[in-house]
């Protein structure tokens, strides 16, 4: 075995493969401490990101000038920037597989997925639902002469620049960063932590406010507690990237204060802003904080089950609370 770094066993957790080593360095469970860890990942992270800006776009740009309507890589770019940093961060750090973030065979099953694309369509499907039926929100008719090709193709973009935006995300939070979270101070901690960090994030969109910031927390708490229940990061990224192509490319609104293209139609806030979102869309508003709130209700009485954790949580949850070594 390698002396150097710790290797997991059946149940998932991590061997003692060494005694000694600097106490700022190395914590008690002869694992590397986490700021040092997110210190590598994050580090990893900025050096691919520069080094695929640098070389990376130039070379898509051009393969792809000959297209009528210019392709946006930098969501494609922050993905495989953050695949790097996991890759590095599992392999040379942790010596960890990828199902120790959610993403196994198992992780890709029909029915994970299905329930995850169901429960982000279902969220916001419920808010839009929420706002219209009080009267705080109104489709608006454009009559730009719109055909199903043409809405067909807006969404195709769409799906191209928000597939791996939810992807990067859900790799940073409900992945590498849950997985430190939980190894230091369990899964609870795990699921406030990326949460909080998951909002902090959303600081650089536009319009973020003390409350807009408040829904993306919540939101994080639902995804993470999709994960959690899951055990597949690939369920908690298809809510993730359901809950927002919905919006865009269905309801035309705006996500997280970033406006997309409305082809046909739209819906227009007409009641006030704390209520509906304004012009940071529908997740931002109270609407949405109820809807957040029955989900994540409903969620944590699934991931507090104990029969849900026997069978659906991750082995490090599960190994800490039946007591295995």
């Amino acid at each position: 075995m390698n002396a150097s770094r710790p290797r997991f066993g059946v149940a998932g957790r991590a061997r003692p493969v060494a005694s000694s080593g600097s106490p700022w360095f190395v914590a008690g469970t002869h694992r590397l401490r986490a700021p040092w860890r997110l210190s590598v990942f994050v580090g990893v992270f900025i050096a691919s990101w520069m080094i695929a800006n640098a070389m990376l776009y130039p070379l898509l740009a051009t393969l792809t000038s000959w297209t009528e309507t210019p392709l946006a890589f930098a969501g494609w770019l922050m993905l495989a920037a953050t695949w790097a940093a996991c890759v590095v961060a599992l392999r040379h750090i942790d010596d960890a597989p990828w199902a120790s973030i959610g993403v196994s065979r198992a992780a890709w099953r029909p029915a994970v997925l299905w329930r995850g694309t169901l429960l982000g369509t279902a969220a916001i499907g419920a808010t839009a639902v929420l706002l219209l039926v009080t009267g705080t929100l109104r489709a608006e008719w454009l009559a730009d002469g719109t055909s199903l090709g043409d809405w067909l193709g807006a969404a195709a973009r769409m799906t191209w620049l928000l597939a791996p935006a939810a992807l990067w995300e859900e790799l940073v939070f409900r992945g590498y960063l849950w997985r430190v979270a939980d190894d230091t101070a369990g899964p609870r901690v795990a699921l406030w932590a990326t949460s909080a960090g998951f909002a902090m994030v959303h600081l650089l969109n536009p319009g973020a406010t003390v409350q807009s910031l408040t829904a993306v927390f919540l939101a994080g708490v639902l995804l993470g507690l999709v994960r959690q229940a899951t055990d597949s990061l690939p369920a908690a990224w298809l809510a993730h990237l359901a809950w927002n192509w919905v919006m865009a490319a269905v309801l035309h609104v705006p996500v997280s204060g970033l406006p997309f293209e409305a082809l046909g139609w739209r819906l227009v806030p007409t009641g006030p802003d704390w209520w509906t979102g304004g012009a940071w869309g529908p997740e931002g508003g109270a609407a949405a904080f109820l809807v957040f709130v029955a989900a994540g209700a409903f969620g944590l009485a699934r991931v507090a089950h104990p029969s849900t954790l026997s069978t659906t949580s991750s082995p490090l949850t599960a190994s800490r609370i039946s007591g295995s070594n």
